[in-house]
């Protein structure tokens, strides 16, 4: 065989190899990541993201640590749960992350707990939000869920962040704090009803005053602190709210925790039922 002749075959075996090496290639499917990638060095990854997030099964979390920025499009509290659910036109960059059922938007969930901390943002204005991404199973969109530190990047013109109340011509307001007190009964039947009373005052001026229209979040945890039952509900003009409950789970020690949070000020009260056989 001539010397081109060997020099053709080789040449053309060398392409064949790379032809080959570039078709594997690309049917190899790239791995994508699940979530939009975490700025670190703000606020600390939650190492349990679902703690106190209610009903988590309802939830795949895809990414325990996400960050999103984007305009806020609106702000709205969610009465059933306390949660505020403030909803984004997001950056470019967070679009291969959104679901079709998404249409455009993603909505970051600061729940109850959360409020006291979280500053809620202006319709209109840019945020950097921080927490976990998760899938919905029920509207199959995506959303960072619960949202648990939000920086406000820019204040749509016009806009004001309220921080606290102005004291011209009435002077500093005055110092309170707000107390929380439970009473639940110690053991119920399973199936029977749980009858919680929840009491908030102000104590001000070495007196205690009724608290009312204090947004309350209730949560029955497992001994584990795993949450199986939650509701929300608001005191009336006598500083009291009044639940009313089934004992549905199973037979168990529970703790049942009310969170209240006015005037970022988060304040927590606890009672423990037995649930037994009946």
């Amino acid at each position: 065989m001539r010397a081109a002749d060997r020099r053709l075959i080789r040449t053309g075996a060398g392409l064949l190899a790379v032809l080959v090496g570039v078709t594997a290639f690309s049917l190899t499917p790239r791995s994508r990541q699940a979530a939009p990638p975490w700025l670190p060095n703000v606020v600390a990854c939650r190492d349990a993201p679902m703690a106190h997030v209610h009903h988590p099964g309802r939830l795949i979390v895809k990414g325990r640590c996400a960050t999103v920025s984007g305009t806020v499009k609106s702000v709205q509290m969610v009465d059933a749960y306390d949660d505020v659910k403030i909803t984004l036109v997001p950056d470019a960059n967070v679009l291969p992350f959104l679901n079709r059922a998404n249409n455009g938007v993603v909505v970051a969930d600061i729940i109850a707990t959360d409020q006291a901390s979280v500053v809620i943002p202006p319709v209109d204005s840019r945020i950097t939000a921080w927490g976990s991404w998760v899938l919905d199973r029920a509207s199959k969109a995506t959303e960072l869920l619960p949202a648990y530190f939000i920086s406000i990047d820019q204040l749509h013109a016009g806009s004001t962040l309220l921080t606290g109340e102005s004291t011209e011509k009435r002077g500093p307001p005055p110092r309170r704090s707000l107390t929380l007190s439970v009473t639940a009964p110690k053991r119920v039947s399973v199936g029977s009803r749980i009858d919680v009373t929840i009491r908030a005052r102000w104590f001000q001026d070495r007196l205690f005053k009724p608290a009312s229209q204090i947004r309350l979040f209730t949560e029955m945890t497992t001994k584990d602190g795993r949450g199986v039952r939650w509701k929300a509900a608001m005191t009336h003009t006598t500083g009291l709210a009044v639940l009313h409950l089934v004992a549905i789970q199973m037979p168990a020690t529970y703790t049942l925790t009310v969170y209240a949070a006015p005037s970022h000020q988060p304040v927590t009260a606890t009672a423990v039922i037995d649930v037994a056989r009946a």
